[in-house]
């Protein structure tokens, strides 16, 4: 795919035309640059018998019906019966667009009268091709130029959408943009297709690689280990140590936040570039962890939040996270893994405390049982299931740098507007 590089002569003319540019395109001249109510209309149409999907307004997938990302939220049908109809190809203003700029939907549906629906006034406007600029970085900027006094709950309206200038080029160079930022869409859906395959296959190996509920043997078991005794029953009090090492010495070292997507991530990463030392808080109350350190939130920990060090050492974790090491009859790559499965979250379940929030503090926690294999039998489950992680994660990584690919070409297809 080639383009003309338009980068210099951008800076030297200021011409509004991309950096980079399709040759076919390049005597094509400037784009030509419109308000925003010139080229799209609000529309509030509520004629509709209530029988059409509602419609959730995703930044990630544009307006999709509710009943395919199990969205469930009781509306009464006096409520529906006000509800706005979207057709496909509109556009939809959300309260987060500030954010993620404008939604599309590829979906005939209904959407709450709260939202602004969006439609092209002409037809040589394509709607695949402003389904790409609505999501840049250059049009979020403009969203946001003018909103003092709207976020934490409102709306960019329709008036202010109106007065942002927004590219009309020739038709044919529309289309050739919508095709190849849609060629990379196919691209990235393919590799998540792929990964979602992949995390399928993992929680299946996990749910027949340990012994269900009230069994002592899982329904797989590799080879070598098929007549070996069954798994022994103990309780995580009895193969692990609660561990309490305070920062004392108010020392200056990284801090640490734990989710249930990273485990353990910098507390800058976790907070946009916010941290605790930066907040101006007591750090000499927070933990230090060492390597092969386990820790978990205890108001969290029945959604996954919990992670293991590994190799990080020597940093600082809050000092509400729940910290422990291992007993050597247990792998710990082999506990980390069952930490994760549904059956351990079930029981995590059993085992909470509290009224409106659930807690899980260590004398419940050490309270759970868990059935251990011998060491050998451990160490071949866990290095079968972290091989799973790091396929995972290697499509994960394929996956960003499509996206950055993605992101970078956006960036140079449309002009930036001043």
């Amino acid at each position: 795919m080639k383009f003309l590089d338009y980068s210099l002569m951008n800076k030297i003319k200021n011409k509004l035309v991309p950096e980079l540019r399709f040759p076919a395109f390049e005597d094509d001249g400037e784009w030509d640059y419109f308000y925003g109510n010139k080229l799209f209309k609000t529309v509030s149409n509520k004629n509709h018998n209530s029988e059409l999907p509602i419609l959730a307004i995703t930044q990630d997938q544009g307006a999709i019906p509710r009943e395919e990302i199990n969205y469930h939220v009781s509306v009464s049908k006096k409520s529906v019966e006000g509800y706005k109809v979207v057709e496909v190809g509109d556009f939809i203003i959300s309260l987060r667009s500030f954010q993620g700029g404008i939604e599309y939907s590829n979906h005939l549906g209904i959407c709450s009268p709260a939202y602004i629906i969006l439609r092209r006034k002409k037809k040589n406007l394509l709607n695949l091709f402003y389904k790409q600029y609505f999501k840049t970085d250059v049009f979020i900027s403009h969203l946001n130029k003018n909103l003092e006094g709207i976020r934490d709950g409102k709306m960019v309206s329709y008036k202010q959408f109106s007065e942002i200038k927004i590219p009309q080029p020739q038709t044919q160079e529309q289309q050739k943009i919508a095709d190849c930022i849609a060629s990379l869409d196919e691209l990235i859906l393919g590799f998540i297709e792929k990964l979602e395959a992949l995390k399928r296959h993992k929680r299946g190996l996990m749910q027949n690689l340990f012994p269900q509920d009230g069994l002592n043997v899982p329904n797989y078991r590799f080879a070598e280990f098929k007549n070996d005794k069954e798994w022994e029953k103990t309780t995580l009090g009895k193969i692990t140590n609660v561990i309490s090492n305070k920062n004392k010495d108010n020392k200056n070292l990284p801090v640490y936040s734990i989710n249930n997507k990273d485990g353990f991530l910098p507390q800058s990463e976790q907070f946009d570039d916010m941290n605790s030392k930066r907040r101006g808080y007591d750090i000499s109350l927070y933990k230090i962890i060492e390597k092969n350190t386990f820790a978990y939130n205890p108001a969290r920990i029945n959604v996954g939040s919990i992670g293991y060090s590994g190799n990080l050492n020597n940093i600082l974790i809050s000092s509400l996270y729940v910290c422990f090491k291992t007993e050597n009859i247990v792998d710990d790559k082999f506990l980390n893994q069952y930490l994760e499965t549904p059956y351990f979250l079930k029981l995590v379940n059993r085992n909470t405390e509290g009224g409106i929030r659930s807690y899980l503090f260590y004398k419940n926690f050490s309270k759970i049982t868990i059935s251990l294999p011998s060491m050998q039998e451990q160490q071949k489950i866990a290095t079968c299931l972290t091989s799973m992680d790091d396929l995972i994660s290697a499509q994960q990584n394929k996956i960003a740098q499509i996206e950055q690919h993605k992101k970078g070409l956006l960036q140079g297809l449309f002009p930036k507007v001043n």
